[in-house]
């Protein structure tokens, strides 16, 4: 909520604290995500199909482009966007590790979770330096609830799944 505050104030005076903030909240829910991710028994053809690889392909490109573009704004402070981009990689590795072994029920609330954060802080460099319209700001705070009310719903009820022996994967 903080955050929010300083970008709706102002964005490009405010973005080290916002880099600081968002920084640590993208850490602070992969490590609450921590004790859902299993890597026992992983497969390779788990994570390397080829929907998987298309789409980080698709996020290294739109985080790539994003950058890029607003690179003249952040010229002082590369420094934060670049911690921001590696903590929301991070961020979504965990989701998306989480949502592809689909251990846990409600792992598509992860997905969902990710997706949201993707979009906000996609569309929201766009938004404050080169298109600010009062719907795409409504789209990006709707966005943002929306990828906080999924990672919350996903902690409160995540649950391992059980075999119908009623063993756990674990």
């Amino acid at each position: 909520m903080v955050n929010d505050i300083l970008i709706l104030k102002d964005f490009e005076q405010y973005f080290k604290y916002v880099g600081i903030l968002l920084t640590l909240y993208y850490l602070m829910c992969s490590y609450l995500l921590l004790p859902f991710i299993s890597f026992s028994a992983i497969r390779s053809k788990e994570f390397l199909t080829p929907s998987v690889l298309i789409s980080i392909v698709l996020i290294l490109y739109l985080t790539f482009s994003i950058f890029t573009l607003s690179m003249p704004n952040f010229e002082d402070s590369i420094g934060f966007a670049v911690a921001i981009i590696v903590s929301l990689f991070i961020y979504l590795a965990c989701c998306f590790i989480i949502y592809l072994r689909n251990l846990h029920t409600y792992t598509h609330y992860l997905a969902i979770a990710g997706s949201s954060c993707i979009l906000v802080n996609a569309m929201l460099p766009i938004q404050e330096f080169y298109y600010n319209n009062s719907v795409f700001q409504a789209v990006i705070y709707s966005a943002d609830i929306v990828a906080m009310l999924f990672f919350l719903k996903f902690l409160i009820s995540g649950e391992v799944i059980k075999e119908k022996n009623g063993n756990s994967y674990f």
